[in-house]
Parts: C-alpha cells; sequence; structure tokens
C-alpha cells in the first residue's frame, strides 16, 4: 500500500512476559509520538501488562502530537487513559501480529481503513451477513464511544486512568472470561457509577465465554448474554449486543473517543469522521 514500516526500538525484547521492562516500553511510546515522521502507531498485539506502562506516558506529549493509534484487547487500557488524559480517539481495530501478520480479512481490512480515510460523510458500521445485532433495550442516543475490553476497562475502576463514562456511549466484549466473571465486571461497573452516567451500551461478541460441560456452573443453562441483560436492565438507556469487534475474526474498527449514534431499536451503529 505504499507506507513505510518502522519497529519500535525495544519490540524483541522480554522482561518477565513483556517486551521490556514498563519504563521501556513507554519510552518507545512516547518517542513514537514525538517522531514528527511517524504518523500512525499500530501495536503489534494485547495480552497482558499494558496497564503498567501509564504512569509513565507522557499524556501532555501524546496531546500535542496527535496520530492515529490502532489497537484492542489489552491495548483497551492505553487507548483509555489517552482519551481521558490527552483527549487523543484511537482506533479498536487489527493489529499487527494477530490480523495483519496471520488472518487481516477482506472485512477487516475494509472497515480500518474506511474509519482510517474517511474525513467526511458519517459511516454505519455493519456486521457481516448473518450477524445479528440484538435490541436489549429500544431508543436512539449518541455520544462520544469508550469502552473495550471489559475485563480491562473493570481492572482500571479506582486508578488515576479508569474509563470516564459520562455522556458517552460505551462499548465492550471480551474473550476466555466465563458468565459469572462477565457479571462480576458488570456489576463492578455498576456499582462505580458507570452505567448511570452512559448514554447508551454496544456490547460484542464475547468469544469463548460461555460455560463448557466440563464447568460447575454448566448444569444452570446460564449465558453471557442472559448475564448482561440482568445486569443493565435498571438502567434503561439504549443497547445492544452482538456488534462483530474485538476478539471475532472479521472484526470492524471503532473509533474510541469518536462520536457515534446507537439506533438501539433497529440495531444500527453510525460513527462520524475521527481523521482530519
Amino acid at each position: 500500500m505504499g507506507y513505510r514500516v518502522i519497529a519500535s526500538p525495544h519490540i524483541n525484547d522480554l522482561h518477565l512476559l513483556f517486551a521490556g521492562t514498563e519504563k521501556v516500553r513507554a519510552d518507545d511510546i512516547n518517542s513514537a509520538f514525538h517522531d514528527d515522521s511517524i504518523h500512525a502507531i499500530f501495536c503489534a498485539q494485547g495480552g497482558c501488562g499494558t496497564s503498567q506502562v501509564l504512569p509513565f506516558l507522557d499524556f501532555s506529549l501524546i496531546a500535542k502530537h496527535p496520530k492515529i493509534f490502532v489497537g484492542y484487547s489489552d491495548i483497551t487500557a492505553l487507548q483509555t487513559a489517552m482519551l481521558s488524559k490527552a483527549g487523543l480517539v484511537t482506533f479498536y481495530g487489527p493489529m499487527v501480529a494477530t490480523e495483519f501478520g496471520k488472518q487481516l480479512t477482506a472485512y477487516t481490512a475494509n472497515s480500518l481503513l474506511t474509519l482510517l480515510t474517511e474525513t467526511e460523510t458519517t459511516v454505519e458500521v455493519k456486521n457481516p451477513p448473518g450477524r445479528e445485532i440484538l435490541t436489549l433495550y429500544p431508543g436512539t442516543t449518541q455520544g462520544q464511544l469508550a469502552g473495550g475490553c471489559l475485563s480491562i476497562v473493570a481492572a482500571g475502576l479506582g486508578t488515576d486512568f479508569e474509563i470516564d463514562a459520562k455522556d458517552k456511549i460505551l462499548f465492550f466484549e471480551d474473550i476466555d472470561e466465563k458468565p459469572h466473571r462477565i457479571d462480576r465486571y458488570l456489576t463492578h461497573l455498576a456499582m462505580a457509577g458507570k452505567f448511570s452516567e452512559a448514554r447508551g451500551i454496544i456490547f460484542g461478541t464475547f468469544h469463548r465465554c460461555e460455560y463448557y460441560s466440563s464447568d460447575t456452573y454448566y448444569k444452570f443453562g446460564v449465558t453471557v448474554l442472559d448475564m448482561i441483560k440482568e445486569r443493565i436492565a435498571p438502567f434503561k438507556i439504549p443497547a445492544v449486543f452482538g456488534l462483530q469487534f474485538g476478539h471475532v475474526v472479521n472484526k470492524l474498527t471503532l473509533p474510541v473517543g469518536g462520536h457515534a449514534v446507537l439506533d438501539a431499536t433497529n440495531g444500527r451503529v453510525f460513527v462520524e469522521p475521527a481523521v482530519a
């Protein structure tokens, strides 16, 4: 496509489970934002340990040198902090090792390129054919998008980098959790007042999050969707389930901090241009 790719200096470092210490990783991020020859930053992959770098990031520098920043999963910690601390709109989308290096489908690529190149027209983000979006509570609302990987958002509560849900449309998905853990995260967010502040909620699919027959709670027949419905019912805000983003093969890209319209009654989501 004609783009020149530069790997961060310490991408191949190893410290415990991570690509270097938290300070080293943060320095690479700060340097990438400071370097005006770099126009976009794509994360290599998620996993764990991203939140460790947050105290070492220069959010003033990031705010002064805004650029495209793409990732998902554990990268949620960075995206949430960059929005609240630097006002930076980032993109919850495909990464280098997990998609570009393995299974970047045409659907995923088209969604990403549309979100990164459209500068004038509002875009409807649509699921692949056959993937239904369920209405959990009807209504239409609009606001900034905020969220990402549910477990990471919940883990940030009580820190200086927690999610700001005020007047936001929240979006959540996850992988390799179980219905009772999804319930725990949602309960934590509810008790922290995040759903009371929000204007709407978009739930993705929760990959490999249902009970297996070998699980203790399998016999109760409870699903992730059951838990979600139970937790959000008291708040009576527009909500949908099933948008394809995050830990799925064919994934939509969503702008974290971008403006969106949620038509929960008809299961439709529209996002405004998020790049200049």
